[in-house]
């Protein structure tokens, strides 16, 4: 098991107790872990970090059937000598019937819940990133419709806290399950000194490409090389579930003796335009042009050469759409409006807002405005008379737009000059 302290690698002063961080990762640590006998009052089973992640590029996460089976893991340890009817309880956060009573007062309570017959008790909990887990003290939280009837001390807060220095084994085990839990929150550092943070490695192109090629070995089916981009360039790379269902069911269509070939891809798995114009707005604001630039050929290559000129075009509604709404978003920000405030008064989906603040730190300054001018440039260009054999042009229009757009430069047309001669 590693640990991580707040203490500089090269001073000489000792970490304190509750400085200590303790992270597991579940490939190589876990197993070993729970073999020893010492488990730990609370677990949160997440995706690991890349550390080679690109600023602006999406943050994977972690199979969500590897998730629950690294939880499993914990829980069948956890419950050595009890009995599971008895002493499991799961509950998902998304699941109304704890809403009601708030989901930390039912925790709290299925933890002391010990039965006469059975043995430790173990609390499982799905979504845990949706927990309202960092409360200040007298202030009540959003998410939990009863919690400000359960007075000022949370008690799922009160539950957790009051194991600090507990010695022996733990009375109970929590295990909070979540793809993804902001590192930043207070509760992530509670977690990690009390009980331990279990990483599980997230999915990428290459431990996809490494799933085809396990489970399909077996069975002897072939898996070409490229198969595993090509399924992730097709779905925008942003469903870690997805991905995972999309492989299983190429290795069963090709059967035993069969190939997953990237032809037979491309023939499958449709694409996915949301995923991909966020893949390429992503790329964008990380002045990736490859990557935009790939991203956009897959997208119109999909189509057949006749519904090339509509695919533009809809690529340019969602661009022109997509820049409008950082445009308000930049705006709302100078206004100092709070997150609440500019869904409710744009209308944008939470997820979306969040998202397009993700892209407008990473911009820099005067970029939006340029791009802006850029899109009016080309929505001018593309539906211009002069434009020539339009199944050609739109593409390469489309192409020096990315550009503009990743460069942070106009899109201009000499004066004098037709659109094909300036391109």
């Amino acid at each position: 098991m590693a640990t991580r302290s707040s203490t500089p690698p090269d001073s000489d002063k000792k970490p304190k107790q509750d400085e200590v961080l303790r992270v597991i990762d579940a490939t190589t640590g876990l197993a070993a872990h729970l073999a020893s006998g010492g488990l730990h009052v609370a677990y949160l089973v997440t995706s690991g970090e890349i550390e080679e992640r690109g600023r602006n590029e999406e943050r994977p996460g972690a199979d969500p059937q590897a998730l629950l089976e690294a939880a499993r893991a914990i829980e069948k340890a956890a419950l050595a000598g009890g009995d599971p009817s008895l002493d499991l309880v799961r509950i998902d956060y998304l699941d109304g019937e704890f809403l009601g009573q708030g989901i930390h007062f039912a925790i709290s309570q299925e933890a002391r819940s010990v039965s006469l017959f059975g043995g430790r008790r173990v609390v499982s909990v799905v979504h845990a990133d949706k927990l309202d887990f960092d409360a200040a003290k007298g202030k009540t939280g959003a998410k939990l419709k009863s919690r400000k009837d359960l007075g000022s001390e949370d008690p799922l807060e009160t539950l957790v806290e009051g194991m600090r220095g507990h010695v022996g084994g733990p009375p109970f085990v929590l295990i909070f399950i979540a793809e993804h839990f902001d590192r930043r929150r207070r509760a992530f550092k509670t977690l990690a000194q009390i009980g331990a943070i279990v990483e599980v490695s997230p999915l990428t192109v290459g431990t996809l490409q490494a799933y085809l090629e396990a489970q399909g070995t077996p069975w002897r089916i072939k898996i070409e090389r490229g198969a595993g981009q090509r399924i992730w360039d097709r779905l925008g790379g942003s469903d870690a579930s997805r991905l995972r269902q999309t492989a299983d069911r190429l290795l069963l269509d090709a059967g035993p003796d069969g190939a997953v070939t990237v032809r037979q891809v491309e023939a499958s798995v449709p694409m996915d335009r949301d995923a991909a114009m966020w893949a390429i707005t992503d790329a964008l604001a990380d002045e990736d042009v490859t990557r935009a630039l790939t991203v956009l050929h897959l997208l119109l290559d999909h189509a057949a050469p006749s519904q090339r000129d509509g695919e533009v075009m809809k690529t340019m509604g969602f661009l022109t759409s997509h820049y409008t709404a950082l445009m308000r978003l930049a705006s709302a920000w100078a206004r100092n409006q709070s997150e609440a405030q500019i869904a409710a008064e744009t209308g944008i989906h939470p997820f979306r807002l969040k998202n397009l603040g993700r892209q407008l730190r990473a911009m820099k300054p005067g970029r939006l405005e340029t791009a802006i001018g850029a899109l009016d440039a080309a929505d001018a260009i593309l539906k211009s008379s002069g434009i020539g054999d339009r199944r050609v042009a739109v593409t390469r229009w489309m192409e020096q737009l990315l550009l503009s757009l990743a460069r942070g430069v106009p899109l201009r047309i000499k004066t004098g000059q037709t659109v094909m001669d300036t391109l």
